[in-house]
């Protein structure tokens, strides 16, 4: 059977009425990967009812506040504390935040919306949205807490919420999608839209193999589950071969464990352990040769797209949808074990073998992975979630 297009999609709803015209994408984080995903899935979601029919509540420290209005897309925007280190100053602000929310609701009275990740207030707030008739839609980001995140009792308990909740949910990665199952056996199976759907290739030709030592490149929050202690371990004995360098780019919370771990390893390079512009990111992606993912845990990595959309292979381990990612190892390598060991071992593999960073098979296959998740699957899947014919949900839930 001929999979599903956008237009086909549009027509099987009760009645075959039109697409709908008014959704919102609501998300008052203020970075991280939630930041990115906000304003890819309200641009993909114009591609199905143009920008003007695509709102977006977000912090006004949203760095893509601008690119968003210029686009076309009524924005509402919250200001004041955001993010579990603000907690105390955040419960202040519930009432204020909840009459906004109500207005924006009001006034816009959109038919799905769409929340690309949890944050504070998502719950109880996404009840008011279903309360005039919206359908939810989740996207469960991970399906647990990662080790050394903050507050985890509190995400488990409110990701519970929200997908009970929801009308639809969307995984990142299959993965994902069968975590989502196997926790929440009630709820409806999550559509999986992989986060390099959402990605636009930046380039089309595969990348040429590096002229001197491969540059490794890690790029991302500094945290624990992103095992940058293993690669630690995993890179000490290969301190003497000249053929690699390493930047590690972000911050986070183990910024000192990471200085400490790397400290003496003159191939490392540790300056730019800081907050990351969108532009940096993209700098960084292009001056390097090979991504590095060491994570100990992984529901998916949202760098990973970002590397692929340049060409770039990725070294991971075999935690989470990290193979998945990377097509089970033809974009990149995938260490046998989540260990030291393991990484050590792909390491010295990618080492021995630098064309494979450049014009090779692996180039070639991290701008297909991109490839094969755009276009005509992308808009069918969002298709499917948003509700035809503009069927409203009622408050009895049917």
């Amino acid at each position: 059977m001929a999979e599903p297009t956008a237009n086909s999609l549009a027509r099987s709803g009760s009645g075959a009425g039109p697409m709908p015209s008014r959704v919102m994408v609501w998300y008052w984080g203020t970075g991280g990967a939630g930041i990115r995903l906000t304003e890819r899935l309200a641009t993909a979601l114009a591609d199905l009812v143009g920008a003007s029919g695509v709102a977006l509540s977000c912090h006004a420290d949203h760095p893509g506040l601008g690119r968003l209005r210029e686009r076309g897309h009524p924005v509402s925007t919250v200001a004041g504390p955001a993010g579990h280190r603000r907690s105390a100053d955040l419960a202040l602000r519930v009432a204020p935040r909840l009459a906004h929310f109500w207005r924006h609701l009001r006034r816009y009275r959109p038919e799905a919306v769409f929340i690309p990740m949890n944050f504070a207030l998502a719950w109880p707030f996404a009840r008011l949205a279903q309360a005039l008739g919206a359908r939810l839609v989740y996207v469960v980001h991970d399906a647990e807490p990662h080790s050394g995140d903050f507050a985890p009792r509190w995400q488990r308990l409110t990701q519970r919420r929200l997908v009970a909740a929801a009308d639809a949910l969307i995984a990142p990665s299959a993965h994902t999608a069968a975590e989502v199952a196997r926790l929440h056996p009630l709820a409806p199976p999550a559509i999986v839209l992989p986060l390099s759907a959402l990605v636009a290739p930046r380039r089309y030709r595969p990348r040429q193999p590096p002229s001197g030592p491969v540059r490794l490149l890690f790029l991302g929050r500094l945290i624990a589950y992103k095992g940058l202690d293993q690669l630690a371990a995993a890179l000490a004995p290969l301190a003497g071969r000249g053929d690699w360098t390493l930047t590690i780019a972000g911050t986070g919370p183990e910024d000192a464990v990471v200085r400490a771990a790397f400290a003496g390893m003159d191939q490392v390079d540790l300056s730019m352990l800081r907050h990351l512009a969108e532009d940096e990111i993209e700098a960084l992606i292009d001056r390097h040769d090979v991504l590095v993912s060491p994570y100990r845990d992984a529901s998916q990595s949202g760098a990973i797209p970002e590397a692929l959309a340049a060409g770039m292979p990725c070294l991971v381990t075999p935690a989470g949808a990290l193979p998945e990612q990377i097509g089970f190892g033809a974009a990149g390598w995938v260490a046998a074990e989540n260990s030291a060991a393991g990484l050590r071992a792909a390491i010295e593999q990618m080492l021995d073998d630098p064309d494979g960073c450049g014009n090779g098979a692996r180039s070639s296959a991290a701008l297909e992975l991109i490839g094969k998740d755009a276009g005509p699957k992308l808009r069918a899947a969002l298709a499917s979630m948003v509700p035809l014919g503009g069927q409203h949900r009622t408050q009895s839930g049917t």
